[in-house]
């Protein structure tokens, strides 16, 4: 059985280190009642769909602009191989473009209305080729090459930005390690934070002063991230 100010400790780390992985899940783009909601609806889903899926719809994205690339040099004409690439493609594109394609309608406000800003920039340069007659397999291979650099510098600013996250929670777990070396040396801290009116105000707000330091560090991580 383990010492009741030890069990408080434990218990305050364990609340810490909780209320730390929801802060760091917390999507910057979104209000705390819309937090609540999603986490509701989705807690499972959220990490999943926000950045892995998001790295993998910008390489499908780009392997799509390949393909379309490699169409054209080929010796299909734009909208033969429009449809042909987004057959054959793994994820759907712009199910917009597919059906203008099909049905002969605008392909490039189709594509400009997506929200991908690869896939916008394939509209305005279907645009252009389309009123100027200008090449559009020159114009498409310089934004698959911009799109890759684009991407290198995302990965390369993550993980730069992995150092200060990592500063960031650790020093965020400092608290909670000094509860727990606080009760193994007898000094009872967890009875006091727990059992005293001014120990739970103090608890409250270190608690909050905690999460105020951790969301405004992430947030300055996550900002930059949102500016690529």
């Amino acid at each position: 059985m383990l010492p009741s100010p030890l069990v408080d400790s434990l218990a305050l780390v364990a609340s810490v280190c909780v209320m730390v992985a929801l802060v760091l899940l917390w999507p910057p783009d979104l209000a705390l009642p819309q937090v609540i909601h999603r986490r509701l609806q989705a807690a499972s889903c959220w990490f999943d769909s926000h950045r892995p899926r998001s790295k993998m719809r910008r390489a499908a994205e780009r392997e799509w602009v390949d393909a379309l690339i490699a169409e054209l040099l080929a010796g299909r004409d734009p909208v033969s191989g429009l449809v042909a690439v987004s057959a054959s493609s793994r994820a759907t594109v712009s199910q917009a473009a597919i059906v203008a394609a099909r049905t002969g309608g605008d392909i490039g406000s189709a594509l400009r209305g997506e929200r991908s800003e690869l896939i916008r920039g394939v509209g305005a340069c279907w645009e252009v080729a389309s009123g100027s007659g200008a090449g559009l397999v020159a114009s498409l291979s310089a934004l698959a090459n911009s799109a890759r650099e684009s991407e290198r510098i995302r990965r390369e600013i993550g993980i730069s930005l992995a150092e200060p996250r990592a500063t960031a929670l650790v020093l965020a777990a400092l608290p909670a390690i000094g509860l727990a070396l606080g009760a193994m040396l007898g000094v009872e801290p967890g009875r006091w934070l727990l059992a005293t009116p001014a120990g739970r105000v103090a608890l409250g707000l270190a608690l909050v002063l905690e999460l105020l330091g951790i969301l405004w560090a992430w947030r300055i991580a996550a900002s930059v991230e949102s500016d690529l």
